[in-house]
């Protein structure tokens, strides 16, 4: 017969991933002072992700200065982007939290989305060419940063998880 301490109660699964939910969108400021290895990692991955962040944005905004603003629509979204992937490498760098790292990730998993949707079927009316300047630049640095502030965000959030 089975230990009943090791009889998961039903419902349990549920709130392991509510709380595992929670702090990845949590407000709450990871504590991994005690761990200056995962500290130093974390670290060096949210630093990477800014700047990162910061590359992308100065290729949208150089793009649009080079004509993209004249394209209607996706023009001053190009702007848009630019100060946005600004505006979060800063975020990322001061406010060291795992929503801002699910903010960053999920802006750029969308530019690249938006990226990929262009090439392939066009984007409010524009259809971008893999030939174009940046674009298979800015699809490798997007896709890296995309990846490098996931593990930073999973990481900030099982520090607040194991914390609460």
């Amino acid at each position: 017969m089975a230990d009943r301490s090791t009889i998961t109660r039903p419902g349990g699964i549920r709130r392991g991933w509510l709380a595992a939910a929670q702090a990845v969108l949590s407000l709450r400021r990871p504590q991994l002072g005690d761990q200056r290895g995962r500290y130093l990692a974390t670290l060096a991955l949210r630093i990477a992700g800014a700047v990162l962040l910061g590359i992308i944005g100065y290729i949208h905004w150089h793009l649009w200065q080079e004509g993209y603003k004249f394209i209607a629509t996706n023009g001053p979204l190009f702007l848009v982007d630019a100060i946005a992937a600004v505006l979060l490498a800063v975020l990322v760098l001061a406010w060291a939290r795992p929503l801002t790292g699910v903010a960053a990730t999920g802006f750029t998993v969308a530019t690249i989305g938006a990226l990929v949707i262009s090439l392939q079927v066009g984007l409010f009316g524009f259809h971008e060419s893999i030939h174009s300047s940046f674009v298979v630049e800015s699809l490798v640095l997007e896709s890296i940063a995309a990846v490098i502030l996931a593990v930073w965000t999973v990481i900030a959030a099982s520090a607040v998880y194991r914390r609460g």
